[in-house]
């Protein structure tokens, strides 16, 4: 194991864990030897992947089982509302495809993110080369917002604006001539109309080089009044080296954001011939049994580091399922739902041993201590037979390294 890596599996237990201490009262006297039970029920990080294959399959029991898999593993998803995916024709919407996946989400307790409000590359047919893209932008903003606002706990308020230029569009043209400090104000003032605490996202793939951070530079200069950067991660053909993953966590913390992670690939195969990434892209590749554990191990790594910084509150998969987007072999599970060792090796970290659970006795003082992950817990407390169960909080503010006093939870019976 690298020097990077043991660093920060030593860093997650300052940066994800704190001291817990119980307090027992009855009467508002201490109990003593009153047993606790900890479970913990879910992460306050939020671990996710994109969810658009479900609801797709002929078979009811091909979306049970993608339902089974998926909320074994993930907490967290994202819900696709690219402008020509959604409104491919003026005024007709791609429903209910969208709303069965937000219901989905919200069956199985997922928090969820919208994807994407503006982004320059999914720029639908109809949308003239002399329209009003701003006044087209506040009508689809306004729909969106209107109709799904308060069914969502991100918002991708704008997606890979670095990048803007290498497209050539009606969205793309507007972006360079109105600005992007601009739009990124009319993005963020409209939504917020609609939702004034609405968490928003600005998110970019392009965040190796100077220009990125020259472009988060201008957005602070421009009071820019987002909530989180994502950083996306991915891996398809060249995967990061650990000094590049860490380098570029600490360059973009710097800014003071929140860091999502919001779409991380790695695949369990080797592309043919050069990669296509554009939206629809076809391409070949080669998948071996030994891309299989590669995949597992290189992720188990990957998600180490981050999960290890303190900047960072969400990492999420994409795609769940094999060969989707780019028919790359990028999910956790594969074509026919199967649990990759990917899979594995996620579920061993996040359900394992980034899980804390604990068997408590309290003291002459009603006290008992734990150290335990950031998260949400039931905690059960059981004198002289009779149980009670609460539901606590352990919660982690933003860029939270470790130390302090311990977390108090008292419970009153």
């Amino acid at each position: 194991m690298s020097e990077l890596l043991q660093q920060a599996r030593r860093r997650i237990q300052d940066v994800r864990t704190k001291d817990v201490e119980f307090i027992v009262l009855k009467n508002g006297r201490p109990v003593e030897n009153a047993g606790i039970k900890v479970r913990m029920k879910n992460h306050q990080f939020l671990f996710g992947a994109v969810c658009y294959k479900y609801g797709t399959y002929d078979k009811p029991e091909m979306n049970e089982r993608f339902t089974e898999e998926f909320t074994k593993l993930f907490n967290y998803t994202m819900v696709p509302y690219h402008w020509s995916w959604y409104e491919p024709k003026r005024r007709e919407y791609n429903e209910p495809y969208t709303s069965n996946l937000i219901q989905w989400a919200q069956r199985n307790g997922l928090k969820k993110k919208l994807h994407a409000l503006i982004w320059h590359e999914l720029c639908p047919d109809w949308v003239a080369d002399d329209a009003d893209v701003k006044a087209l932008y506040t009508e689809r903003i306004t729909h969106l917002m209107t109709n799904f606002g308060d069914d969502f706990d991100f918002f991708d308020v704008a997606n890979e604006t670095t990048v803007n230029d290498r497209f050539d569009n009606p969205v793309s043209r507007w972006v360079r001539e109105y600005g992007p400090m601009n739009m990124l104000k009319f993005g963020t003032e409209l939504t917020r109309s609609f939702k004034p605490d609405a968490k928003l996202i600005y998110g970019d793939w392009n965040v190796h080089g100077e220009e990125y951070y020259d472009f988060l530079r201008q957005m602070r200069e421009n009071d820019i009044d987002i909530d989180y950067l994502g950083i996306q991660s991915h891996q398809h053909v060249d995967r990061w080296s650990e000094e590049e993953t860490m380098r570029i966590m600490d360059r973009a913390a710097e800014f003071g954001w929140p860091i999502h992670f919001p779409e991380c690939s790695v695949c369990s195969g080797t592309p043919i011939g050069e990669t296509n990434y554009g939206a629809g892209a076809h391409n070949q590749w080669h998948e071996t049994e030994d891309d299989l554990y590669s995949q597992a191990e290189f992720t188990k790594n990957f998600y180490t580091l981050v999960f290890s910084h303190p900047a960072v509150e969400a990492l999420s998969w994409f795609d769940f399922t094999d060969h989707r987007w780019l028919d790359a072999p990028a999910g956790v599970v594969t074509d026919d739902l199967r649990p990759k060792p990917v899979y594995d090796a996620l579920y061993d970290l996040i359900h394992r041993e980034w899980h804390s659970d604990a068997d408590l006795t309290t003291g002459p003082e009603g006290i008992c201590r734990a150290r335990l992950f950031f998260g949400n817990y039931d905690i059960t407390v059981d004198v002289d037979g009779e149980a009670t169960t609460v539901n606590r909080d352990i919660l982690r503010k933003s860029f939270y390294a470790g130390g302090g006093e311990p977390r108090r939870v008292t419970i009153r019976l």
